[in-house]
């Protein structure tokens, strides 16, 4: 019974034994991603179109080796320090893969990168505001502010030497009521430039945006118990003003009223009154004419 347990073991070994001699021997491939790092580029220089952060290594190895390196972060160091303008041919080879020796690479997708390379070059611009929606209907913008009015710009030569103004894009002020507002922007720029500093500061100044009425309205009169009046004239032109949204509401205006004040004890026979105006609210009497009418009292 005792040998029949050896023989069990030794065969349990033989068998763990044989299958990682398989699965060590068998080569499979796989395709894993690797980060590239770049280093060394010129100070005076700026890459402006080719960089990537990944490329795919397809890799042929022993399985279990394969499969450690699949789970592991693998990173391409790449030189740039021979960089110099214009196109440059950056070839991507096996032989700079920390774990090249190990396994057999394949392929790298891409196999090399084309990178366009400018000189940096550098300006001072200044900041125009590009306003985005719709202010409300009673608002208009008195003034508009930008700080810095200038931003200094970093990148690629041939990019900057076409700028003469950056723009930012700010949304149209929500406000009700006339005030002042601020915001912080960042101007829009091309690929691989910077401003500095990178954001400014955008300030509003708000009224509100006023409109001219004229109307004609008939003068009322209350007259005394027992008593009849006439007027003359019968109506009076105003000018008032008032923001943009009353002006085009018939409603509000229709609450505009005119009448001559009679004072009290007021007897028959003929008086000059004051014209009395009752406004809507927002709305104000910039001028009326007449000013004052003749009233005929009768019994």
């Amino acid at each position: 019974m005792r040998s029949n347990w050896q023989y069990a073991i030794m065969a349990f070994v033989m068998a763990v034994t044989l299958w990682y001699m398989v699965t060590g021997r068998e080569r499979v491939e796989v395709v894993s991603e690797v980060r590239l790092e770049f280093k060394g580029i010129p100070q005076n220089l700026v890459v402006r179109e080719g960089l990537v952060n990944k490329v795919s290594v397809r890799v042929r190895g022993p399985k279990g080796l394969v499969r450690v390196m699949n789970s592991r972060d693998l990173n391409y160091a790449i030189d740039l320090s021979g960089l110099k303008r214009g196109t440059n041919i950056v070839p991507l080879t096996a032989e700079k893969l920390p774990e090249a020796r190990a396994f057999e690479v394949v392929e790298i997708i891409p196999s090399r990168l084309t990178l366009e390379v400018d000189a940096i070059g550098e300006k001072d611009v200044p900041v125009t505001v590009d306003l985005n929606g719709i202010l409300p209907v009673d608002l208009r913008i008195d003034k508009t502010e930008v700080v810095p009015p200038r931003v200094h710009l970093r990148g690629p030569e041939t990019l900057i030497s076409r700028i003469d103004k950056v723009k930012v894009a700010v949304a149209a002020p929500a406000l009700d009521e006339a005030g002042s507002m601020e915001v912080q922007a960042t101007p829009i720029l091309p690929e691989a430039t910077e401003s500095i500093p990178p954001t400014v500061s955008v300030q509003f100044t708000l009224g509100v945006r006023i409109k001219e009425t004229t109307l004609k309205r008939e003068v009322s009169v209350r007259p005394p118990q027992g008593l009849r009046a006439q007027v003359s004239p019968r109506t009076v032109t105003l000018l008032l003003e008032m923001p943009a949204s009353v002006a085009a509401d018939e409603v509000a205006l229709r609450g505009v009223r005119v009448y001559a004040e009679v004072p009290v004890g007021t007897m028959p026979g003929q008086a000059k009154l004051p014209v009395r105006v009752d406004l809507p609210e927002k709305v104000r009497l910039k001028d009326i004419s007449p000013d004052a009418v003749n009233v005929t009292f009768r019994k």
